[in-house]
């Protein structure tokens, strides 16, 4: 970890907006299911469409995912301070990614770095940031741009921008744009703004809607809303008002 001198915020005081993992470490949750409310041809009703499972610090430490051709598994490690510094992308085959990061505490910039071994990162990329994070003056992250890592090497990348209530000074909406891989010709742009909705302070909701242009440069979309409990944990996602997950968290 490389840091320059910092004259206002540390890199400890950066704050990621991780709402997951603030909720399943006060609660001691050491794994999620999540269980299909309705038939499709991949999965029957009740099926376990996938499992997460946390670390001590409540991030997440492995995904498991029911996929078309084959299950997707990833892993995941953490520095001291939380900060990814390796993801593994199984499916037919394993894709590790590494990373480190440099922090100017000047401009409140956190770059993030590949290192090898990682799949499909050239030399260049190597020497590239793999994600850039901003953040206000008190600490919050405000736009960030960072690739997805998979199947596609680096994958997509995600350009998301955060929107505060000035009175309330929470996170209101979240908007990201999802930019093609040069690899992955079948691959469109896509965009989700998530409107975040509170109790009390407390997060209770969450209302995604996910737009693109297809093929017949058409628009095209469809609404995710995600309902938490008063613990701060998600019960149930809900997609076009009818295709129904529900979450099952296990202490």
């Amino acid at each position: 970890m490389l840091s320059c001198n910092d004259k206002s915020l540390k890199i400890s005081e950066l704050d990621l907006l991780d709402f997951n993992q603030a909720s399943i470490l006060k609660n001691d949750i050491k794994k999620t299911l999540l269980i299909s409310g309705f038939d499709t041809a991949l999965y029957k009703k009740n099926d376990t469409i996938e499992i997460i499972e946390y670390n001590r610090s409540g991030k997440i430490k492995n995904v498991w995912r029911k996929s078309f051709m084959y299950s997707i598994y990833e892993e995941y490690e953490y520095d001291s301070l939380n900060l990814e510094k390796q993801k593994i992308f199984f499916t037919d085959f394993k894709a590790i990614f590494n990373f480190r990061y440099e922090f100017d505490s000047d401009s409140l910039i956190l770059y993030k770095y590949y290192t090898t071994p990682s799949i499909g990162i050239s030399k260049q990329d190597i020497l590239k940031p793999a994600a850039i994070f901003k953040f206000k003056n008190h600490g919050k992250i405000k736009e960030s741009s960072q690739f997805q890592n998979n199947d596609h090497g680096k994958g997509k990348k995600r350009i998301t921008k955060y929107n505060y209530d000035t009175k309330l000074n929470i996170l209101s909406t979240k908007e990201i744009l999802y930019e093609p891989n040069d690899n992955d010709d079948s691959s469109l742009s896509s965009n989700a703004i998530t409107d975040y909705y509170y109790s009390n302070k407390k997060l209770d909701s969450t209302l995604t809607t996910i737009s693109w242009i297809d093929r017949e440069n058409q628009k095209q979309s469809y609404t995710r809303k995600v309902v938490y409990n008063q613990k701060g944990l998600a019960l149930k996602a809900i997609t076009m008002d009818s295709l129904i997950i529900y979450y099952r968290h296990i202490k």
